[in-house]
Parts: structure tokens; C-alpha cells; sequence
């Protein structure tokens, strides 16, 4: 049986969570080699800075040239430029402050991994799942440099951390439902990745929402979207003002999506390439060719179903391949042989793991439909953009949160929740 625990025992362990990953953080960076520790986000330099600095200064969300900067969402460069405040005030370095705010926001995934552990599997079982994330390498990459990962997890995490536990433990929440959509919205605006996050919640407390009637389930959902529109309306409405057309969070997507289809043959200075089928590198050397026609969705679509009813069999191998991709796949090309590796331990334990809490049922079936819907939706986006495990990452500590089932007892019956 799992042990109930009461609040106030928690304050301990989740100190004990939080201090843990933030000391695990900072060994990594004190062991990571120094050829390793370059900042690699060109993002970092010639977008997210300049647009924080310009806030700061007062001139608003532009690019150095005084454009409106909407290629990203304004959520990073918004917290950037908080933080350069913030080192300003305390007459810290601005490098030193961004480390702080890397090690606190590793610190509150962790806390947020563990609050919902600890609550499906108990406190011992449940750190497992924290355990897994605190030392998990490739979220612990991530901190090696400043990027917008880290504070959408942190964000993400903190909306579905509230969204399961309306879900699980509350009949009827709409505060909190809101609340989480509030900041599911707010992830929208620091990566728009998670533009679709809000359906797909909606999907998980239509399908998992065994307690509910159609009814509560209805207003639920309606609430968890209000919360996310509500979040990103103000971004639509500056856009719209200094544009004069509606766009969904960037104007970044059509690039992403031309990168993923010629990521095989297009070295842009850094990538090592990789190999494909001699099929699929004349179908992305095609899309290479055709770039200047891919400005948009709508493009992209059109040259894809066209080269789908020329070659059907490439394209699906090249889907296929990004697919896998997904899970292993760095950008320059890199180190990807042992990184497949360490991905299969861990995904074949969340697989395992989601199979024994599948036949649990319960709240242990609940989640395993929630991880799982989520992590679909995430891979989904990565297939369709550039398919590369850094934007996996986020999904990997949630199903990090499926692999306490493998250590279930199977005398014992479901913990009373």
C-alpha cells in the first residue's frame, strides 16, 4: 500500500528535491568539459538578447533595426530582460544571473516532477521519477547555455502539475483548470511549440475524466482555453496592431518545417550531416532547391503533396526517418550513435513502466493517458519542424513520471488516492 502522506510532511522533500537539482546542475557544469561549455544558441545572440535589451531600453519587442520582433513569441526575451534587471539591481554579473535563474528553474521542474510522483506512487517510488530527471543528461544539457527550454519547462510542467491534479483529485475545479490554462498560455509565448498544448489537454480531461459528466467536462475544457487565450490575447492584439494581420504566436514556423525537410544535406556550417537513403536525399535536395517557394505553411504543403504523388515511398521514409529522429537527433549531428543508446533504457523503461500503470487503472491509467497524449502531441510538432531530441526533452520527464509502475508490487492493489 502506498503511504499517505500529509502536506506539511512534504515541505522536506520537496526542499530536498529542489536543493538536489540544483546541486547535480552545478556538478555537471563543474565536470563538463570546457570545449563543451560554448555557447551554441545562435538564437540566443542575434534574437532573444537584442529584443530583451531593446525592451529594457524601452523601445518595446523590436529588433535592433527597430522591426517588430515576432519570428519568436516575446516570453523569453521578456524574462531575459527581467533577469538583466534583476543583475543590474543587485550589481551581480548578468552571466551570473542567468546561471541563477538556469538553477532555479531546473530546481522547480524537479519539484513539479515530484509533486505529481509522490502522488500516484507515494513518496519513495515517486522520487524515482525525480531522480531520473534531476540526472537525466540531456536535460542537464541544456543547462550548459541560456535558452528558452528551460523556463518553458518550468512553465509547461507547472500548468499540467495543476491540470492532473484537478484532473485526479478534484471533481469540479474551475479556478485551477483556469489557472493552468493561464499558464500553458504563458509556455505558448516562450515556445510556440505548445500552441496546440491546450486542445490536447482538453482531449486528456474529455478521455481521462472518468469522475465527470459531460457537462462539468465541457465547462472544464472551456475554462482550461480561456485561461490560455487569455494569456496570449495581448501578444495577438500588439501584433495585429503593428502588422495589420493575424499571426499565431511567430512567423516562425515556415522555417522550422523547411529546416526539418533538408536537415540531411543543408550543413549550414556547423552540422557534420547524416546519412539517408539516396531516395530521400534527392527528395530533401529538391526541397533545398525549391526553398525560396517554401515562405509558408501553405507552400510547404503543396511542394510535399506534390513530391508525394511523385514518390510516395521517399517521403514516407523521410517522415519516418524524422520521426525516429525525434528521440536521438541533434542539430549539428553530433554524438547521436551514443545518444541513441541511453534513449532506448529510458524509453523502454517508460514503456514497461506505462504498461504495468495502464493494467493498474485508476489514477495510474490516467496517467499514463495524459503522459502519453502529451508526449504524442510533442512529437508530432518535432516531426513536422526539425526533428531533434532538445525539443523531446520537456516530454522525457514526463514519462519519466510512468517508470515507478515497473517497481510495483503485484500483490498489493491500487493505492487509495
Amino acid at each position: 500500500m502506498r503511504v499517505r502522506t500529509q502536506p506539511g510532511q512534504l515541505w522536506w522533500p520537496i526542499a530536498a528535491v529542489f536543493v538536489t537539482s540544483i546541486l547535480v546542475t552545478v556538478l555537471f557544469w563543474t565536470i563538463l568539459p570546457a570545449t563543451f561549455q560554448i555557447n551554441e544558441s545562435s538564437d540566443f545572440s542575434t534574437v532573444y538578447e537584442p529584443v530583451a535589451r531593446n525592451i529594457l531600453a524601452g523601445r518595446g519587442v523590436t529588433l535592433p533595426d527597430g522591426t517588430p520582433a515576432i519570428r519568436y513569441p516575446p516570453g523569453y526575451p521578456l524574462l531575459l530582460a527581467a533577469i538583466f534587471w534583476f543583475s543590474h539591481f543587485l550589481r551581480i554579473s548578468e552571466q551570473t544571473a542567468l546561471s541563477i535563474f538556469t538553477l532555479l528553474g531546473m530546481g522547480l521542474a524537479s519539484v513539479f516532477i515530484f509533486a505529481l510522483g509522490q502522488r500516484v506512487w507515494g513518496v519513495v517510488r515517486g522520487s524515482i521519477s525525480t531522480l531520473l530527471w534531476i540526472t537525466y543528461p540531456f536535460a542537464l544539457w541544456l543547462t550548459k547555455q541560456p535558452n528558452s527550454e528551460i523556463p518553458f519547462i518550468v512553465v509547461f510542467y507547472g500548468g499540467f502539475c495543476l491540470f492532473l491534479h484537478a484532473l485526479l483529485w478534484r471533481r469540479r475545479a474551475p479556478s485551477i483548470y483556469f489557472l493552468s490554462g493561464l499558464l500553458v498560455g504563458g509556455a505558448m509565448l516562450i515556445r510556440p511549440v505548445a500552441i496546440g498544448a491546450g486542445l490536447v489537454m482538453g482531449a486528456i480531461l474529455w478521455l481521462a475524466g472518468w469522475q465527470m459528466t459531460a457537462r462539468v467536462k465541457l465547462f472544464s475544457v472551456a475554462t482550461l482555453l480561456l485561461g490560455s487565450i487569455v494569456a496570449i490575447f495581448p501578444w495577438e492584439a500588439w501584433v495585429y496592431s503593428q502588422t495589420g494581420r493575424v499571426v499565431l504566436l511567430s512567423t516562425g514556423g515556415p522555417s522550422s518545417m523547411r529546416d526539418g525537410l533538408t536537415f540531411a544535406i543543408h550543413r549550414k556550417g556547423y552540422r557534420q550531416g547524416t546519412w539517408v537513403p539516396w531516395d530521400v536525399a534527392t527528395l530533401t535536395q529538391e526541397a533545398l532547391s525549391r526553398s525560396s517557394e517554401m515562405n509558408s505553411i501553405g507552400g510547404i504543403t503543396s511542394i510535399m503533396a506534390e513530391e508525394w504523388r511523385r514518390n510516395p515511398l521517399a517521403v514516407s521514409k523521410l517522415f519516418a526517418i524524422k520521426a525516429a529522429r525525434s528521440w536521438y537527433g541533434t542539430d549539428s549531428h553530433r554524438f547521436e550513435t551514443p545518444i541513441i543508446l541511453i534513449q532506448l533504457v529510458y524509453l523502454g523503461l517508460a514503456m514497461w513502466g506505462g504498461r504495468i500503470a495502464w493494467r493498474q487503472g485508476g489514477a495510474a491509467k490516467q496517467l499514463v493517458i495524459s503522459v502519453w497524449l502529451v508526449v504524442l502531441y510533442f512529437w508530432g510538432m518535432t516531426v513536422l519542424a526539425l526533428s531533434i531530441l532538445r525539443y523531446m526533452v520537456p516530454t522525457m520527464g514526463l514519462l519519466f513520471l510512468l517508470i515507478p509502475a515497473v517497481f510495483h508490487k503485484r500483490e498489493s492493489r491500487e493505492p487509495n488516492l
